[in-house]
């Protein structure tokens, strides 16, 4: 009989020391979405000058860490001039710039702390921008709109919290085609 109580406290151990590392294991998928503002820049080509301004954008993305420190992430960004785009507009006679795409990229992290951590994203995003290119003296008004790939690169300070939720803080620097974006983004995430 003593044996038998030997074996049911080793059991319950076991399986108490296997539960606390089931918990103690993050979860891999990650959801989250920020916004932001930056600086874009319009390179001079043969049909316009050069146009920099301000501009707002947002970011959704879904990431996997298929390790404690390292994950892919795939997500859609959009972004439009701001208001000292629409004054810029107005001398360089650049308007309506708007951009969008779809990235992957490669996630790392170095944890500060169990909840702070900076990470670096590297990757590459399919993308397409449009902006309108008005005449001096004319109402006429040319559209132009451009797609293809480039590269998509970001670094950031995030906070996760025990519930899941984090918030972060990152610098991104987005090429799309001609238009240089560099952005300051807040975010929100969930992990699940």
């Amino acid at each position: 009989m003593y044996e038998g109580n030997d074996m049911r406290i080793l059991t319950m151990l076991v399986a108490g020391l296997l539960s606390c590392n089931a918990i103690a294991t993050e979860a891999p998928h990650i959801f989250g979405v920020s916004a932001g503002y930056g600086f874009q820049d319009l390179e001079q080509s043969d049909n316009h000058d050069s146009s920099a301004g301000d501009n707002f954008v947002v970011d959704i993305y879904y990431r996997y860490m298929w390790h404690e420190n390292v994950g892919l992430e795939a997500g859609y960004f959009t972004g439009s001039g701001g208001v000292a785009s629409i004054f810029t507009g107005v001398i360089t006679r650049i308007n309506n710039i708007e951009y969008s795409g779809y990235r992957a990229a490669l996630y790392g992290e170095y944890m500060l702390s169990d909840s702070n951590r900076l990470y670096a994203k590297l990757g590459a995003s399919a993308n397409e921008l449009s902006y309108h290119v008005g005449n001096w003296g004319s109402d006429k008004v040319n559209y132009f709109e451009d797609d293809g790939t480039d590269v998509y690169a970001a670094v950031g300070w995030g906070i996760r919290f025990n519930s899941g939720l984090g918030m972060n803080v990152e610098y991104q620097y987005v090429p799309v085609q001609a238009l240089e974006v560099q952005n300051l983004n807040i975010g929100l995430s969930y992990r699940f």
